[in-house]
C-alpha cells in the first residue's frame, strides 16, 4: 500500500462531524422537552387515582357495615350497636352508619377509629392531638389529617395536597376531592 491509500482510508473513517453531533443533541433535547411534562402529569394522575381508590374502598366498607347492621336486624329499631367485620368490631349509630361510638357527633378521635375499623391496613389517619396516631401538615409519610364538624369526618392528605375524603355519618355519604 502506498501513502495516499492509507491517508484516504484514515480520512474516510474519522467518525461524525461536529455539526452532526450537535443536530442529534438538539433533537434529543426537543424530544425530552415534549415527553417530560407528560410523565410528570402521569405521576399526579397516579397519585390521584391511588387516593380515589382509597376513597372507594372506604365508601364500600361503609356500605358493607350498613348492610351488616341491616342484616343483623338493625333496621327493626335495635339502635346503635357494634357490628363485626374482618378488621374487628365497628360501632354504628342508630341509623346503621359507622360512627366510632359518638352517635352522630364526630370527633377526630372517633373519625380515626372509623377509618382504622373499616379499612385493612390503611394509611395513618391521625390528628394533631387527642388521637392514637399523630399527623400534621409537615408529615411526609402520606398520612391523613383528621378533622370533624357536626356529623362529618374530613380526612386531608398531609403532603400539602388538596386531596380530601369526607364521610358524613348521618347518611353514610363518602366523597373525594382532588387537584
Amino acid at each position: 500500500m502506498d501513502n495516499t491509500t492509507v491517508l484516504a482510508e484514515r480520512k474516510n473513517s474519522q467518525g461524525f462531524t461536529l455539526i452532526e453531533l450537535v443536530i442529534v443533541i438538539v433533537l434529543i433535547g426537543i424530544l425530552s422537552a415534549t415527553a417530560l411534562p407528560k410523565f410528570a402529569n402521569l405521576t399526579i394522575q397516579a397519585h390521584d387515582a391511588a387516593n380515589q381508590g382509597l376513597a372507594g374502598a372506604f365508601n364500600s366498607a361503609v356500605g358493607i357495615a350498613h348492610a351488616a347492621w341491616i342484616a343483623g336486624s338493625g333496621s327493626t329499631g335495635s339502635g346503635a350497636t357494634n357490628i363485626t367485620l374482618d378488621n374487628g368490631s365497628v360501632h354504628v349509630n342508630s341509623l346503621g352508619w359507622p360512627d366510632g361510638g359518638v352517635n352522630l357527633t364526630a370527633t377526630p378521635a372517633a373519625c380515626s377509629t372509623i377509618w382504622v375499623g373499616l379499612l385493612n391496613s390503611p394509611p395513618i389517619a391521625g390528628c394533631s392531638s387527642g388521637c392514637t396516631n399523630t399527623c400534621t401538615t409537615t408529615s411526609t409519610n402520606g398520612c391523613y389529617i383528621v378533622s370533624a364538624s357536626g356529623s362529618v369526618c374530613t380526612f386531608t392528605l398531609s403532603t400539602n395536597s388538596p386531596i380530601t375524603i369526607t364521610y358524613d355519618m348521618s347518611v353514610g355519604a363518602v366523597s373525594f376531592t382532588s387537584q
